[in-house]
């Protein structure tokens, strides 16, 4: 951040420079999702000991909130000189997925919450759960990096964004990974004429087999990648248990989850670990 012109011309505000710098901010939110504590209650409570060690001017709860949630557009651009670290940005080959991402519960009004025209009702059939939110789309490299992911409401069907979400990465991307949910021929013919990108898919039950018993099983051990990390975000990161009372809020913890599983597998990566082992990084 530092080292950023660009970053640091973004940060530039009058007034009284704050005793606890941006970046320090920064790193203090990737610490807490990369430890699994999804509310700022708890970690203040369980680490805030530890933390004046090293920070000594750490702000009060609500301000540490209020500029962790100035700083979300800053995470994501950290984020993004991370994958360039990675090398993750010149990958041919991704896998796509998505998760589920409820915001409010399922029974509760929805006319009183900051989410109402944001987010919707959908079903998640893998979980065989129904839920009132939104949709985390991911785009995931072979080697577990997420190389880029759009949040959508929770009704529309997985293929729908697909378009807009490959679109940022034509210039690079050659093939697609997806599951029956991107099954489509009309879809599959799209992306292959306008963008230049093979969609695959498993054929589903009612459709004919294509190609080798090889080929598929090694399809499935790359779709378990993207799956792998989708899992993280879910168990690790806590992403349906996010706590976020509003649109900026959620915003700010997406980001920072999938910037610290970002930088998990580059710390990893240093230590000369398996880029997906983020489990023993909490410890």
């Amino acid at each position: 951040m530092k080292a950023s012109p660009a970053i640091q011309t973004a940060l530039h505000r009058p007034g009284r420079k704050p005793k606890l710098s941006d970046s320090e901010v920064v790193t203090v939110a990737l610490y807490q999702e990369l430890i699994g504590e999804p509310r700022e209650d708890h970690f203040y409570r369980l680490h805030m000991p530890g933390l004046l060690t090293f920070f000594p001017d750490m702000p009060e709860r609500s301000r540490y909130n209020r500029r962790k949630r100035d700083l979300w557009s800053i995470i994501l651009a950290v984020r993004m000189a991370l994958l360039i670290a990675l090398g993750a940005s010149t990958s041919d080959t991704a896998a796509i997925d998505s998760a589920p991402t409820p915001c409010v519960g399922y029974k509760r009004s929805k006319m009183a919450t900051d989410f109402a025209g944001s987010s919707h009702y959908g079903v998640c059939s893998s979980k065989a759960m129904k839920y009132f939110g939104v949709k985390l789309h991911n785009l995931v490299t072979l080697t577990g990096v997420i190389l880029d992911f759009m949040l959508t409401s929770a009704a529309p069907h997985d293929s729908q964004p697909v378009m807009e979400l490959l679109e940022q990465h034509q210039d690079t991307l050659i093939e697609v990974l997806g599951d029956k949910a991107y099954n489509g021929e009309l879809l599959q013919t799209m992306a292959k004429e306008e963008l230049g990108i093979t969609l695959s898919a498993p054929a589903k039950v009612n459709q004919p087999k294509r190609g080798t018993k090889e080929e598929w099983q090694c399809y499935a051990r790359w779709r378990l990648v993207a799956e792998r990390a989708n899992s993280q975000l879910q168990e690790q990161f806590h992403l349906s248990k996010h706590y976020a009372k509003s649109k900026w809020g959620l915003m700010t913890r997406i980001a920072a989850k999938v910037a610290a599983h970002t930088i998990g597998i580059l710390v990893n990566r240093f230590h000369g670990r398996k880029p997906l082992a983020l489990a023993g990084l909490a410890v």
